[in-house]
């Protein structure tokens, strides 16, 4: 899928890039990409759309420095509840992973010839479901290493368990939102590329 870019394209791709950390920096300031929950994880998100749009359609680097901004946002906004190293390591992760599980598909999808009614919409998808995963899975597997949530295995074990219909319902909302948003944006970025005409 690699091809050499134009100048137009390598601007595209800065602005959107740009556009996206500017995003999320609103997201943080704003509080408005966090929700507060009556759990031991104090609330769910919607911060990582922003970050997985990133990776996918920028590349594993932007999405990185997006998902850098949303860890920055949640250790200021949930500091007094748990350390640094729980809620910032996993976070720049989040687009790196969906970038390259979006390339995986959409590189299997389009070997046949002609174009696949799922060329977008399934890696899309799969990659906002990879990039919600590792921020749920990234962030409470480190809370629970460190015993974040209580000095005890019982407790961080409970307080993972109640937080599961949490991640599901994040990784839900990003495969269900991501080819939505990536299917118009995708051809708007790369022109160039084969067989990406929206779904």
């Amino acid at each position: 899928m690699e091809q050499k870019m134009s100048q137009h394209e390598k601007i595209r791709k800065i602005t959107f890039g740009a556009i996206l950390i500017a995003i999320s920096l609103v997201l943080g300031m704003t509080g408005w990409g966090f929700i507060p929950l009556p759990l031991p994880i104090a609330g769910a998100t919607i911060f990582h759309i922003p970050v997985i749009l990133a990776g996918i359609l920028v590349g594993p680097e932007i999405g990185f420095i997006t998902g850098l901004v949303f860890g920055i946002f949640a250790f200021t906004k949930y500091s007094s509840l748990f350390p640094w190293f729980a809620l910032i390591p996993a976070r720049p992760f989040i687009g790196v992973t969906s970038y390259y599980v979006f390339e995986l598909f959409y590189k299997l999808l389009n070997r046949q010839k002609g174009k696949s009614p799922f060329h977008l919409t399934l890696p899309a998808a799969l990659g906002g479901i990879t990039g919600s995963l590792t921020n749920s899975i990234g962030t409470l597997g480190l809370g629970y290493f460190f015993k974040v949530f209580g000095k005890t295995i019982e407790v961080n074990r409970a307080a993972i368990i109640s937080s599961i219909p949490v991640a599901i319902l994040e990784a839900i909302l990003a495969a269900i939102l991501l080819p939505i948003l990536v299917i118009p944006l995708y051809a708007y970025i790369h022109p160039n590329q084969k067989n990406d005409s929206a779904d």
